[in-house]
């Protein structure tokens, strides 16, 4: 059984997963191989394929199958800000926003997720975001939820984000 390591697991397939995977600087996994996670705890430490198994110290989904998390369901609601705003984009009717809390697992660590409902100018914002959200905690090691989205924010508009 072959074995791999990285610091950052992108999982899914498309555009939205080609930008995380850019952004994070991390391994591309398509989502349609995803056999078993291992979990420990409030983890997830690897993938298990058929062929090996990818461990990373942070994992992305944004897989449109099976997800990694329970994703809780978010509505993007045009005109609404958010104090962890981390993706925007104008659309019919106005500004739309996405927080930080909507890319978060509740009950795993090290995953980020992209809302599967998202517009797709706001899907590919949020993808560059989570990306970058990714990089900073494999550096830090800190769990999602610990992440300070002002630091976060501060990244995204060095690499040219606008929000």
């Amino acid at each position: 059984m072959n074995s791999m390591t990285c610091d950052v697991l992108v999982i899914g397939h498309g555009l939205h997963a080609l930008v995380t995977m850019a952004a994070a600087g991390g391994r591309l996994l398509p989502g349609r191989e995803t056999r078993r996670v291992v979990r420990r705890g409030r983890s997830i430490s690897a993938i298990a394929l058929d062929h090996g198994e990818i461990s990373a110290r942070f994992f992305v989904d944004t897989a449109a199958g099976p997800s990694l998390a329970d994703q809780q369901a978010f509505e993007p609601i045009a005109g609404r800000e958010y104090i962890d705003t981390i993706a925007v984009t104008e659309g019919p009717g106005g500004r739309y926003a996405l927080p930080y809390r909507a890319a978060l697992a509740p009950a795993i660590d090290n995953v980020l997720v992209i809302p599967a409902n998202l517009p797709p100018a706001l899907a590919l914002a949020a993808a560059h975001a989570v990306g970058i959200a990714a990089v900073l905690l494999a550096r830090t090691g800190q769990p999602a939820n610990q992440l300070d989205s002002a630091t976060l924010r501060e990244r995204l508009r060095a690499a040219g984000a606008r929000l």
